[in-house]
């Protein structure tokens, strides 16, 4: 190669960046001159809200017009004016009217983490800024807000207050939420980014902004790992309910069967709504399953982690710890894992028998130490009832008296002589009272009380003839009164006065001792429900229909006459204790040696009082 190629060659490097200097030069050059030109134009324009609407994006000699024009000339001369821009080669025409938009719709959209933007429409005399400014401080700093509304008119009045409640909102929920406005409805719809969201924007739905009403929701709650719920059983019988539900209306279905076991006593609701109970599992035999177990427990707890549900505490008695064991590891719903028994069970004190034989059968209730002692009891009844219905509820539990079946065993004949009895065995005392058709042997029945009965046992036996006085003394009267009445406890549920099933043993003792307590009155105090108890929906009422008016003789309507006022209704613990006077009066106690009194206002249940 020659010595002048070489020269050549070596300075093209030098003619290269010359080159590029002299277009850098003039790309500078062409830039100022286009742009400014561009930009004072755009600011010179001004809209409703007396702000500039022409935004102009420079694309080499290419302008891209955006915004939104007051009017079609105003958009015409504006185009005109970047076309007799020197230098420019093309405008790209993205400008709008402002026009009156009906529906008015805005929308706020989550689109990631990081980013809301806003379609739609904006007020026209609301400068796109000042929104901006109200809305980006609702949001997280890492949330950038991106503006695409464009102005119109036709804005609903409030606008900017619903546009902050819609920002407030999506700033909780999970990306892809919306939320949107159309004229005075707002909509939202997405899923809640935490449980405490859901529970925030739930609580906020609840109070929109003056002048608007909500539309359609779709709130899904968040979701949580490891789903978690419990149901806590305390020996007063109030029940606390924890974790999470996966919806509403799962939670009125656990409130109601908390309530249903706790007959009266209180109910505290600590759960919150969440997703992530583990597919397969059926929310509703999840529910009727753990409170099948709840009802074993007198002090402990039934708990759901994930797919397992387990029981812990104090046992009912010794049968409920095989029983919540069969309810927890045995045949489980689907979806359900066996879980984890840790029950114990303490000797029942006192430990009760009861046979009661009315009209439609005779029933046992109370405990018995082993199942051997229950098919013993059962075969000593049965030749007694020959061909009557012997109901069996009884239940196992450790803790009996010594020599309980000998007793029961002799007990079971008298049962068999009288029209109506109960027997029941407290500890070491039995019970036994009656009704003969016959004084005689009224008079024999009570007097081989003794003989029912071993050493270290106390009999006590009432059989009296049909229609025949009672004949207790006070202190016995008293002492039978603290024994069998005091112990238990009557609770109604809430908002009710019906007397419920559980109540009739009790209530039946009680006329029971009245009618042989001829000395005795007994004084009824209602209760009041705990406060926040909120009671079962009443149906509503049926509708009267109109009568047509009645016409007299000469064709003339007759005026209806107008009904008397209804006297206002007593309060509920009167209701109650009127309820349970009602049935004793029916029970056969003298209208005069029963009555409904007041009672204390804190009161959780039923009282009973034996006046002599």
């Amino acid at each position: 190669m020659s010595v002048r190629a070489i020269g050549w060659l070596a300075g093209l490097p030098c003619l290269a960046a010359l080159w590029v200097g002299a277009m850098h030069h003039a790309e500078v050059g062409l830039d100022a001159a286009l742009t400014a030109p561009a930009e004072a134009l755009a600011a010179a324009t001004s809209g409703e809200a007396g702000e500039p609407w022409l935004r102009v994006e420079r694309r080499g000699r290419d302008f891209v017009a955006q915004g939104d024009a007051p009017s079609a000339a105003e958009r015409e001369a504006a185009l005109d004016r970047l076309r007799e821009i020197p230098g420019a080669r093309r405008i790209v025409d993205r400008l709008d009217i402002v026009a009156e938009q009906t529906p008015f719709v805005w929308t706020a959209h989550r689109r990631s983490e990081e980013r809301i933007d806003l379609r739609g429409y904006r007020p026209a005399e609301v400068k796109r800024a000042d929104l901006s400014g109200r809305l980006a401080p609702l949001l997280p700093d890492t949330v950038a807000l991106h503006d695409a509304a464009r102005a119109a008119r036709g804005a609903p009045s409030g606008f900017a207050e619903a546009a902050a409640f819609l920002m407030s909102q999506v700033a909780r929920l999970a990306p892809g939420a919306t939320a949107g406005l159309q004229d005075h409805t707002l909509t939202l719809e997405g899923e809640a980014a935490t449980v405490e969201d859901y529970e925030a924007v739930r609580a906020a739905l609840a109070s929109l902004p003056a002048g608007f009403d909500l539309g359609a929701v779709s709130l899904a709650p968040a979701v949580v790992q490891p789903f978690a719920w419990s149901a806590t059983r305390r020996p007063d019988g109030s029940i606390r309910l924890d974790g999470y539900t996966v919806s509403e209306a799962d939670r009125a279905a656990i409130l109601a069967a908390a309530r249903r076991l706790s007959n009266g006593a209180p109910v505290e609701d600590a759960m919150r709504t969440a997703r992530g109970l583990p597919a397969g599992i059926e929310s509703r035999a999840l529910i009727e399953r753990a409170f099948a177990a709840l009802a074993l427990v007198r002090d402990g707890a039934v708990a759901l982690d994930g797919a397992t549900l387990s029981v812990r505490g104090a046992a009912i008695d010794a049968q409920a710890v095989r029983e919540a064991d069969a309810l927890t590891t045995g045949s489980l719903p689907e979806g359900l894992s066996p879980g984890r028994v840790d029950l114990t069970a303490s000797p029942v004190q006192p430990y009760r028998v009861g046979i009661r034989r009315d009209a439609e059968a005779v029933t046992l209730t109370g405990h018995l130490p082993d199942a051997e002692t229950r098919a013993a009891l059962l075969a000593a009844l049965r030749p007694q009832f020959f061909g009557e219905r012997i109901v069996d509820r009884t239940r196992l539990s450790d803790g009996a008296p010594a020599g309980l079946l000998a007793v029961l065993r002799a007990a079971s004949v008298p049962l068999g002589q009288l029209a109506r009895v109960e027997v029941t065995v407290t500890d070491q005392v039995l019970r036994l009272t009656g009704e003969s058709l016959y004084a005689e042997s009224a008079r024999r029945l009570t007097a081989s009380g003794e003989r029912l009965v071993p050493a270290g046992w106390r009999a006590e036996v009432s059989v009296r003839a049909k229609d025949e006085a009672p004949a207790f003394d006070a202190a016995t009267c008293r002492t039978a009164f603290a024994e069998r009445i005091e112990p238990r406890t009557v609770r109604f549920a809430p908002g009710s006065a019906d007397l419920q099933a559980d109540f009739y043993p009790t209530l039946d003792d009680l006329a029971t001792l009245a009618r042989t307590c001829p000395g005795a009155r007994i004084e009824v105090a209602g209760h009041d429900d705990p406060p926040g108890t909120v009671p079962p929906a009443k149906p509503p009422a049926p509708k009267p229909s109109a009568p047509k008016p009645a016409k007299s003789a000469k064709g003339k309507a007759k005026a209806e006459p107008v009904p008397e006022p209804e006297m206002p209704d007593v309060t509920l613990p009167q209701r109650r204790a009127a309820a349970i006077v009602d049935y004793l009066l029916k029970a056969g106690v003298p209208a005069d040696r029963v009555a409904a009194v007041s009672g204390d206002a804190q009161r959780r249940a039923v009282a009973f009082a034996l006046r002599s």
